[in-house]
């Protein structure tokens, strides 16, 4: 099991919500109002809601399509919450779900559900292959969030709660249509194409998840997406998509869409850590055993 943690170990895992460790209220109408009618455009209206306590519901899933769009399945389901402070997001509390038949194996864990809070630049992560390797009395492995990062190729590459990814995206707009109603506001699209390495340049949770620079073909992969912006100018929905091949692993090509789903913005949202007495270090469970190359990462390197 120890062999399997290590290899593992640079792989991005999903972030998760814990009912007990956040707690959510609705915002007002006053506060959405009030937002409205103070946007002028989608990075202005997202920083006004950069406030102590306050934040947005997320729910995501992640569809795989195979080659010829054949075999398309949802991969995982993502769901929770996100908190703001002056300056961005402070803190996440989400729960990942695998939608695939799990064989009775060792691996069994790694697609079991699990738990992630991250916050004040660590993770707490809870269930998933950790599960069965925690030391008695202990839920939760603590992991600077270096080691765990928000996004992986099965999660939302564009992160629209970043101000600057935002704006970077939206500048390769190149069509705009109606987009319906989405968290009970009329919506507009705007859809266009992206390219990894500009995504790199412009988003923390895409270099963190990457690791390093995206090189030759990997540099230049196109993201397709469409991002529906709702009558106060806030992201309602966005849609990504790209197309990798899983080299070192098989030869076959997969799609990944990414679906994510913003409502509530404005929530009050005091996301906590778990109790001390329930955590263990990452090193301490690790040990001495050295961490491979990250098999996600090495998808996007030329």
């Amino acid at each position: 099991m120890r062999r399997i943690i290590a290899a593992l170990t640079g792989a991005t895992m999903a972030a998760l919500v814990v009912p007990t460790l956040v707690t959510v209220t609705p915002a007002g109408a006053t506060t959405t109002r009030t937002s409205q009618a103070a946007a002028t455009d989608p990075v202005s209206a997202l920083k006004r809601q950069f406030r102590t306590h306050r934040g947005v519901k997320l729910t995501e899933n992640t569809k795989v399509i195979g080659e010829g769009k054949k075999n398309r399945t949802i991969f995982t389901r993502r769901n929770g919450v996100l908190e703001f402070g002056r300056t961005g997001m402070v803190a996440s509390d989400l729960t990942t779900k695998f939608n695939l038949p799990v064989p009775d194996s060792e691996l069994k864990g790694m697609f079991a559900p699990s738990r992630t809070i991250s916050l004040k630049g660590v993770s707490y992560t809870s269930g998933g292959i950790f599960a069965e390797s925690m030391p008695e009395g202990k839920k939760w492995l603590r992991t600077p969030s270096g080691k765990v990062s928000l996004v992986s190729a099965v999660q939302q590459i564009i992160s629209t709660v970043e101000p600057g990814t935002l704006r970077a995206t939206l500048a390769h707009t190149r069509a705009k249509r109606p987009g319906g109603t989405w968290d009970g506001t009329r919506t507009t699209v705007h859809s266009g194409t992206i390219t990894l390495a500009e995504l790199f340049r412009v988003s923390p949770a895409v270099r963190t998840m990457l690791g390093r620079k995206p090189t030759g073909r990997s540099a230049t992969l196109p993201v397709t997406w469409k991002i529906y912006l709702g009558s106060d100018q806030l992201v309602r929905r966005i849609v990504s998509s790209y197309t990798e091949s899983t080299r070192g692993l098989n030869s076959t090509e997969l799609t990944y869409v990414n679906d994510t789903r913003y409502t509530g913005w404005g929530t009050k949202v005091t996301i906590k850590a778990p109790p001390a007495g329930q955590v263990v270090e990452f090193d301490e469970l690790l040990g001495d055993v050295s961490q491979p190359e990250d098999p996600i990462q090495e998808l996007f390197q030329g």
